[in-house]
């Protein structure tokens, strides 16, 4: 009889578990970026930390406890990450969504004042082409673009809520790109805890026929010649 066959979970189960856990940080994540914008700082540490701990429980039945906690860091710092970024392409969707196209001239310009090293941001006025009233809000670059005088079309949007932009600038398809990526990095580690976990339960047998080969050396049969 094998008496290390009942030491590890089914192989079927760890699929299973294996796949509940990606779908658990997607879903996290995603619930995440939804509830991010009407939530303080300190409660989404405080829910990420809560995340983290369940994500770190449920690896540790995957594979060895380092691995575990390592991957449940890394895949809390990528959806976090990947939260941020996708917060980026929201004001973007939006514009696209209910902003209207106006030809604008731009009438002034001012920069970021100098910090050392970082980039200085170009913000600019903008007036409509049409009869000169000005945009709410100001367009913001992160580089010396326009001149005064210069006409454009942006995307303005009616509620003023959000500052024009360039059909270029709202574009959110880096932002979701870039977002995917990090939750491709995320569900990653999942799956490395669980192909570890793999190798050390199926490394971990004695191959069939070893503990007989130690019972019965060779040389020293029971036909020997007695001392």
């Amino acid at each position: 009889m094998n008496a290390g066959g009942g030491a590890g979970p089914s192989r079927t189960f760890r699929v299973a578990l294996a796949i509940s856990t990606c779908c658990y940080v997607l879903a996290v994540a995603c619930g995440m970026y939804a509830v991010s914008g009407g939530l303080p700082a300190f409660l989404q540490v405080c829910l990420w930390g809560v995340h983290g701990v369940v994500l770190a429980l449920l690896l540790r039945r995957l594979g060895p406890t380092e691995t575990a906690l390592g991957a449940a860091l890394l895949a809390v710092a990528a959806s976090a990450a990947a939260g941020y970024v996708a917060g980026l392409a929201r004001e973007d969707l939006t514009l696209r969504q209910r902003g209207e196209q106006v030809a604008v001239t731009v009438v002034a310009e001012r920069l970021d004042p100098a910090e050392g090293r970082k980039g200085r941001h170009s913000h600019y006025t903008l007036e409509r082409a049409e009869d000169g009233s000005t945009i709410p809000g100001e367009m913001e670059t992160t580089s010396d673009l326009y001149d005064v005088g210069r006409r454009l079309t942006v995307l303005v949007d009616p509620e003023g809520e959000i500052h024009p932009r360039t059909p270029g600038q709202a574009d959110p398809a880096a932002e979701l790109a870039g977002a995917a990526g990090l939750m491709l990095v995320a569900v990653a580690g999942v799956g490395w805890v669980a192909w570890r976990g793999r190798r050390r339960v199926g490394g971990g047998a004695s191959p069939p026929g070893a503990a007989g080969t130690a019972e019965h050396p060779r040389g020293g049969g029971a036909g020997g010649p007695a001392a």
